[in-house]
């Protein structure tokens, strides 16, 4: 109890400002959750989708410090019960989150506690809550529209082209014209655009149109401008290689060309984005804002800072940590194996603890490998998006899922086998990735993160494999 009123004395120095401790906080959080930013650097900040990710906390900060000088960022004189309900809660299911490895889970609920506990410290107000939110064009989780961008772009440069005159076949994403065939890939979905373009228009909208009806305009001009110049971009990158004959150095490099059409965009929304503003909160003396910096002491700030509330934060902060929860999880055993490089046929699995196999025949061809993941890494977990249960090289031809395993047909030269599979929590096996992941959240509050992936390839004598799924049924992996 010692130590932690003289941490939370030597916290309270460092909050002479508020802003101060707004970095305080951010700061904490990020350490206590270490692992989590390690996935948005994986997902995020090195990925070119969110290449505008190195910005936003920059831009948060400053947001803060205009609301510092405004006069909108001011402490709370007592603990807020409200205030701290919503923080308790926004640390469960950080907890939970993590525990069952659930990245969209976790990715909000990290920057929900961030919200959460900013409003712990400091008095809510309607400008405080943005410049934290705003971090949510850090977080990967914009991916869930790439299919859908995906299909308009194709539907809209297909009507596009129709002026043209230029043949054009359209299958699936493919795009075939007499020089050649292009495809409408992920990074053409317009995905990139639109963020940067909410992210642009949001942020403006926060500093200088206060009317709802104004901003909505706003916004929809944004979202529409930066689709319609990828639009443009895939149309445009068409026709130059229909004219070049593929020659043109874009059909390699075709990124920078739709950032040539985006700038231009982006200046006609700004002159639009004058003609609706109606406040400037980068004005402190304007009329928009009564309340002026000028009449903020600087000791009288320090005084309002809550111990109660500062205690209660750190705390609850640290009993949700990931930071912790990874470091008390023990490593491997050093007679583990942590690679299965030295197996020839494997499935393509990613951040495992280690990997064991199970001795089998070496005529009988049998392959069996279970890989043990243990929470440490939070990708590190059977479900990671990148795993694929199918070896190199093979193709899957049928799959069958019940519910304790999922068996692939699988052929590759003229070579037959069948691949049985399952994931196993808590000493429990699931086929369905759906029916594991709600077993990981259910266990999550159990503090249970441990699980399991069983391997086996089993090769076949014919292309239908009929002896080996007779043998397989009923069976479970053990």
């Amino acid at each position: 109890m010692i130590k932690l009123n003289k941490l939370i004395e030597i916290f309270s120095t460092f909050f002479k400002a508020p802003l101060l401790g707004i970095l305080l906080i951010s700061f904490t959080v990020s350490l206590l959750n270490m692992p989590i930013l390690v996935t948005l650097w994986r997902h995020s900040f090195d990925d070119g989708t969110y290449s505008h990710a190195y910005l936003i906390p920059i831009i948060s900060l400053y947001l803060f410090y205009i609301l510092q000088k405004a006069g909108k960022l001011n402490f709370r004189e007592k603990l807020s019960f409200p205030a701290t309900v919503i923080f308790i809660c926004s640390c469960l299911a950080l907890f939970i989150t993590s525990n069952a490895q659930i990245s969209l889970g976790y990715w909000c609920s990290l920057l929900a506690v961030l919200v959460t506990s900013i409003n712990m410290l400091y008095k809510l107000n309607r400008y405080i809550v943005f410049p934290s939110i705003f971090l949510i064009f850090i977080m990967p989780v914009w991916g869930m529209l790439t299919n859908i961008l995906q299909e308009i772009s194709v539907s809209v440069v297909t009507y596009f082209m129709s002026f043209t005159g230029v043949p054009t076949y359209v299958e699936g994403n493919f795009v075939t014209i007499p020089a050649g065939v292009f495809e409408i890939a992920d990074g053409c979905s317009g995905l990139r655009y639109m963020i940067v373009s909410l992210a642009i228009s949001t942020l403006f909208r926060f500093l200088y149109i206060k009317n709802a009806k104004k901003a909505f305009v706003f916004f929809a001009l944004a979202i529409f401008g930066a689709l319609l110049t990828n639009w443009i971009r895939i149309t445009a990158l068409i026709l130059i290689g229909d004219y070049t004959n593929m020659e043109s150095s874009l059909m390699e490099d075709h990124n920078t060309f739709g950032w040539y059409l985006f700038v231009p965009f982006m200046f006609i929304l700004f002159w639009w984005g004058n003609k609706c503003a109606d406040i400037d909160l980068t004005a402190p003396d304007s009329d928009s804002l009564p309340e002026s910096t000028e009449h903020i002491n600087t000791s009288q700030v320090e005084s309002y800072t809550n111990k109660r509330a500062l205690a209660v934060l750190l705390v609850l902060l640290a009993l949700s940590s990931t930071t912790v929860s990874t470091m008390l999880i023990l490593a491997p055993d050093d007679s583990n194996l942590t690679s299965d490089d030295a197996f020839e046929i494997k499935p393509q699995i990613h951040f495992y603890a280690f990997v064991t196999r199970k001795l089998t025949s070496k005529d009988s061809g049998i392959v069996e490998l279970t890989y043990f993941f243990n929470g440490k890494e939070l990708d590190g977990k059977p479900s990671y998006y990148e795993n694929d249960l199918i070896p190199n090289g093979w193709q899957s031809i049928n799959e069958d899922v019940d519910q304790n395993q999922k068996t692939h047909i699988v052929f590759k030269a003229g070579k037959a086998a069948v691949i049985v599979a399952s994931y196993e929590i808590n000493q429990q096996q699931f086929g369905s990735l759906r029916a594991f992941k709600i077993a990981r959240l259910t266990m999550a509050a159990k503090n249970i993160n441990q699980t399991k992936l069983h391997w086996k390839f089993i090769p076949c004598q014919q292309r239908q494999c009929k002896a080996e799924l007779q043998n397989l049924e009923g069976n479970i992996i053990n």
